[in-house]
């Protein structure tokens, strides 16, 4: 019987309509929460995105990304951090997904899907034609996820520079 009760529960919660809206400055300590899980579960090193770092480059007269957010009722759910780009072969200009992360209890329900849409649309909308993101080789559940939405994986190697090594590029002075 208490198992009928949770998974009725859990069926109920799950039919709660999700909205993906712009971030607000209210969402700050939500998202920079979820961003730090994001870290933790990818197994990198500690996030130092908090509430001041999405205020300050989220927002203003030219924020460095955007953000949309996922609510199921009033209940942040997920979110997607993306920026702008442009490709030179296709003269067009496109977004790079660089964070999406949906709650543990959200997961399965469509959350991540609806994130990827409407940034999808929204770039779309303001004259976008493509979205990029990557995935770390070894997350197979996101592997498969962005598999299913997305099936044309390209055979790109994405290369990086943090802390010291980017220094080091900027430093050159040949």
């Amino acid at each position: 019987m208490a198992i009928t009760r949770h998974l009725q529960s859990r069926m109920e919660e799950t039919k709660t309509a999700i909205e993906i809206r712009p971030a607000r400055r209210e969402d700050a300590d939500d998202i920079a929460a979820m961003a730090r899980a994001l870290s933790v579960s990818d197994g990198d090193r500690i996030s130092r995105f908090s509430a001041e770092a999405f205020l300050r480059d989220g927002f203003g007269d030219i924020p460095a990304f955007d953000t949309m957010v996922a609510t199921k009722g009033d209940v942040p759910a997920g979110y997607a951090v993306y920026y702008w780009g442009y490709d030179t072969d296709s003269a067009t200009r496109g977004v790079y997904l660089a964070d999406l992360y949906v709650n543990e209890r959200d997961r399965r329900d469509g959350v991540g899907t609806a994130l990827v849409t409407g940034v999808a649309r929204h770039s779309r909308n303001a004259g976008g034609r493509w979205m990029f993101w990557s995935v770390l080789k070894r997350n197979k559940a996101a592997r498969r996820f962005y598999r299913h939405i997305a099936p044309e994986l390209r055979d790109v190697l994405v290369c990086a520079a943090f802390g010291a090594s980017f220094d080091r590029i900027a430093d050159n002075s040949q």
